[in-house]
């Protein structure tokens, strides 16, 4: 971090032992102040005080547990954006998805990891500092004049480099939960493109594509490593709590600084053609076009990736999916698309490969 940015930390917790233990490990691993909490009443009341830049929470506390505290700050107009980290015991899928609806990016099970939870903090505070840098470079934009226009061209170009490094940032949050694919997301983004350009896309949408196909699973930030990383197949409770990083990928996506491209992706690249997907069940052409393309792409290189469950399918097995797929899973257009460019999407396979 900037050893000119101080970070504060305001950890919500009301067994003392529990905020001590929060708050000499941060203290301890980092130069970020730490403010503390006893419950969600004096959370409520004393944020406006000193409002910090990411707060760990605790789920259940008496009087206003995490999940009402967290819900109440986000009507605030001051404390919306601060990023809420839920640090609790309790492990079931209702509760983490309710923590995930109540307005949380992330959810950390105690007994916690030292070295994952700094990760974790250390990600979404700079995540969090990258889009508070785009919001100021945006109300200058705003209030500039018109007629400024060499200034307006330098502050826009300034505004495309933070965003570049907002979606690096992301990405490599992306890659400390799913490192075991490699280049996949890489390969995802260019997979894209390519589909986007041979099914007639505008320049535009296809560099755009290419940029925030990337971010399709940066979601998987708020999913344990115990559910990303199981090798055997999930359990009911396993798969529903794993749908809900396309509901984290969206919110952590949700600003108006960012394309909504980049939401749409994260969100609706699970959607099918045929409406069976999920979580939103939509059907045809009401999925983005983005999105689409980006479910064809993510599944092509996934079934073609060695992953902990499974060993890469031959060639000849994808396109055979592929193929059966069109109309059900995907968009037939896409799908003659992707066939199309098939000898493109090889070598870029080739050169990306892990």
């Amino acid at each position: 971090m900037p050893a000119d940015r101080e970070y504060r930390i305001l950890i919500v917790d009301d067994v003392m032992e529990n905020r001590r233990i929060l708050a000499n490990i941060i203290s301890k691993n980092t130069d970020y102040d730490v403010l503390l909490a006893g419950n969600g009443f004096d959370l409520i009341k004393n944020i406006g005080r000193d409002l910090p830049d990411l707060i760990l929470l605790d789920l259940m506390m008496p009087g206003m547990d995490g999940f009402s505290a967290a819900k109440m700050l986000k009507t605030m107009s001051e404390t919306k954006d601060i990023p809420i980290i839920f640090i609790t015991s309790v492990a079931d899928a209702e509760s983490k998805v309710k923590a995930f609806d109540s307005g949380g990016v992330d959810y950390i099970t105690k007994p916690f990891n030292k070295g994952e939870l700094l990760s974790r903090v250390n990600a979404h505070l700079r995540i969090k500092r990258l889009q508070d840098d785009l919001r100021e470079k945006n109300s200058i934009l705003e209030n500039r004049e018109l007629h400024l226009v060499k200034l307006v061209e330098e502050k826009t170009k300034k505004l495309e480099s933070a965003t570049l490094a907002l979606i690096n940032a992301l990405e490599n949050a992306n890659f400390f939960n799913d490192n075991d694919t490699g280049n996949h997301i890489k390969r995802v983004a260019e997979y894209s493109a390519l589909i986007a350009e041979l099914s007639g896309c505008s320049r535009d949408f296809i560099k755009r594509i290419k940029l925030y196909a990337s971010l399709h699973d940066v979601g998987k930030v708020g999913i344990s490593d115990a559910v990303l990383k199981k090798p055997g197949r999930y359990t009911e409770e396993e798969f529903i709590l794993m749908q809900e990083h396309v509901k984290i990928g969206a919110r952590m996506l949700d600003s108006k600084e960012l394309d909504p491209m980049a939401r749409n992706i994260a969100l609706y690249h699970h959607e099918k053609w045929d409406g069976s997907g999920y979580v939103n069940k939509l059907k045809g052409a009401d999925i983005p076009m983005e999105a689409r393309i980006v479910a064809l792409a993510d599944v092509y290189d996934a079934l073609g990736t060695k992953r902990v469950y499974k060993d890469a399918f031959p060639e000849d097995n994808i396109e055979r999916i592929i193929g059966e797929e069109s109309g059900k899973h995907f968009d037939p257009d896409l799908v003659e698309a992707f066939f199309k460019g098939k000898n493109e999407i090889i070598q870029i396979k080739t050169r990306l490969s892990d």
